[in-house]
């Protein structure tokens, strides 16, 4: 009885903490700087069709892509390729970066009235997928996964930006 009400306890304690974190932080995004990182694979024509594809995925949403500017998209992609073993494995993380202000002073640049210089780079949005396949695969699922973490990005970003369904 009382482990059937500590886990109880634990489990609902548990539901109740998670709470997306990134409400809100998508709001006004129109622009991104795109920046792949490939690990543990050597292949320029891959990487090259996957960032085209990521911009033209954003494009279709009129989010542009420009250089140098934040926010910045950062995407990363760590594989480990194995040809003796059946089994590949890969971790996408997918993160937006932009600039921010600390809340003391954020309220101090407001009473004095002056800009604060003090601008932190944080991250506003992060999601990642680890897997497992075949090296016959990974191409195709590692495409998959970046596929639905730019899914996750749009339905958040929808989410902040309700006016721009229209």
């Amino acid at each position: 009885m009382v482990k059937q009400l500590i886990y109880s306890a634990l489990f609902i304690s548990m539901v109740s903490a998670q709470s997306v974190w990134y409400n809100g932080n998508l709001k006004g995004i129109e622009e991104l700087t795109l920046e792949l990182n490939v690990k543990g694979l050597e292949d320029a024509v891959w990487e090259g069709r996957v960032s085209s594809f990521i911009e033209l995925r954003f494009l279709e949403h009129d989010i542009q892509m420009v250089a140098e500017q934040m926010p910045k998209m950062v995407v990363d992609v760590h594989i480990v390729d194995s040809r003796v073993e059946r089994v590949s494995s890969f971790l996408v993380i997918f993160s937006i970066y932009n600039y921010s202000i600390s809340e003391p002073m954020y309220y101090r640049s407001m009473a004095d009235t002056l800009i604060t210089k003090k601008l932190m780079t944080s991250k506003i949005f992060s999601h990642e997928v680890m897997g497992q396949t075949s090296s016959q695969n990974l191409y195709r699922d590692v495409e998959k996964s970046i596929n639905q973490l730019i899914s996750m990005y749009l339905d958040q970003w929808y989410r902040d930006n309700p006016m721009r369904q229209f």
